[in-house]
């Protein structure tokens, strides 16, 4: 018996190489510039994006709709098929593809990752290695995945929040004042601030001590992601003392609210270890 179609979005960050080996289908977000429309992954490189940010041009993302992942499914034929979205908490996704799997009519499952960005791509590979062919054997770890996926990055600046409107205006320039860079920390679909540090290195010092005290040095797989910043990525692998398992552009998608610079580790913990509160 075959195992079922896994079916994710651009964000997770999983480069189509490894997207192939696993025969992992990346439905893509649809990113507005100007007025032209791009499907992340597919004919949008960050490089683009970051430029037109750079340009002031007007960018949006839009979430892979309904019709999108009833599209993945029914491509995949007659076998079943598993979507794995990220947490509900920051995207309709999850919603877009429940509707999907009705509208299939046939056995589509879909699960809730809990995490975002590669952490959300990690829980997807975790998925794809399963053991066993069955739909309940990807589901299952899929699930226990999310459990264990762990993520914690830093921004570069402030100016896309500041463009976006969600944080207040006298705050963020008084941190833009200041020069920090935030850290924060994304887990079981919450997303909190960490840490204000005022440079980069210590940035990336903070990412290094919540991964330790998160269980990253006995992770069972991470991931280091970076927007445009590679130099930055290899600096925070120093930090960490280690070689990631996977090493990766951030999604333009997510690039979008974030803007470029984003540097982070993401990771799944060894099952059985809580991180240090």
């Amino acid at each position: 018996m075959a195992k079922p179609v896994l079916i994710t979005d651009s964000s997770s960050c999983i480069p189509p190489d490894l997207a192939r080996t696993h025969a992992i289908r990346i439905v893509p977000i649809l990113l507005h510039i100007g007025g032209d429309e791009y499907r992340d992954g597919v004919d949008l490189e960050p490089a683009a994006l970051y430029e037109a940010l750079e340009r002031g041009l007007p960018v949006k993302s839009a979430a892979p709709s309904p019709l999108d992942y009833l599209e993945a499914v029914e491509e995949a034929g007659d076998r079943p098929a598993v979507i794995v979205t990220p947490a509900s908490e920051f995207t309709r996704m999850h919603h877009h593809a429940l509707l999907a799997a009705e509208l299939a009519g046939r056995g589509v499952t879909v699960v809730d990752s809990r995490a975002a960005a590669a952490a959300h791509g990690l829980v997807v590979l975790a998925a794809a290695e399963a053991a066993g062919t069955a739909v309940d054997d990807v589901v299952a770890a899929a699930e226990e995945a999310s459990w264990r996926a762990e993520l914690v990055a830093c921004l570069e600046s402030l100016d896309h929040l500041r463009q976006s409107g969600h944080v207040p205006a006298v705050a963020l320039e008084l941190a833009s004042g200041l020069g920090v860079r935030p850290v924060f920390r994304m887990r079981r679909g919450t997303a909190e601030r960490v840490a204000l540090p005022r440079s980069e290195h210590a940035a990336l010092s903070r990412i290094a001590r919540e991964w330790r005290a998160g269980g990253g040095p006995d992770a069972s797989s991470s991931a280091v992601f970076h927007a445009g910043r590679p130099e930055r990525a290899r600096a925070l692998c120093e930090e960490l003392g280690m070689s990631p398992t996977l090493i990766t552009e951030f999604s333009a998608a997510m690039a979008v609210h974030t803007g470029p610079g984003v540097t982070g580790v993401a990771w799944l913990r060894k099952p059985n270890i809580e991180p240090e509160l």
